[in-house]
């Protein structure tokens, strides 16, 4: 029987509320030993859950230090790059002179070249143009070092 309040209410006590969800059929010992198998399921489920959620937590945390890690790189480029950048405007300049001074240069000697191979193949004429070739070869060789230093500004 169940107490009455002073208002004639029905007063619950704690053991009324698992009256309807008994786990445990009466006098059953099978009933038991199920009750143990679904704690220890249960337990066995929050182990995963807890074992799980640590793997999460760490696989969170190695890529939060990853993304550092890169942002870290990506501002150690940026910075590198504008440097390389400063460098480049301050030598495009001068470069390019000399690039268009070494072109000029090749082209005068390109053209004695060409204009003396009309003449006659004499020994004299040969060995001037040998030495023609040879200077243009070396005016060359200066053309490509310019484009290299430029390039690897």
């Amino acid at each position: 029987m169940r107490p009455i309040d002073s208002n004639d209410n029905y007063v619950s006590d704690n053991y009324d509320d698992y009256d309807d969800y008994e786990l445990l059929p009466d006098g059953s010992s099978n009933g038991v030993s199920n009750a143990l198998q679904m704690v220890d399921n249960v337990c066995g489920l929050v182990n995963n859950v807890s074992s799980s959620l640590a793997d999460v937590s760490k696989a969170v945390q190695n890529t939060r230090l990853q993304i550092a890690q890169l942002d870290n790189q990506l501002n150690t480029f940026i910075a590198e790059s504008k440097t390389r950048l400063e460098k480049f405007k301050a030598a495009a300049p001068i470069l390019e002179k000399q690039l268009q001074n070494a072109s000029a240069r090749i082209d005068r000697i390109t053209d004695t070249i060409l204009s003396q191979s009309d003449n006659s193949l004499s020994e004299e004429s040969l060995k001037k143009q040998a030495l023609l070739i040879d200077v243009l070869k070396q005016a060359d060789d200066s053309f490509n070092n310019l484009l290299v230093k430029l390039i690897t500004i």
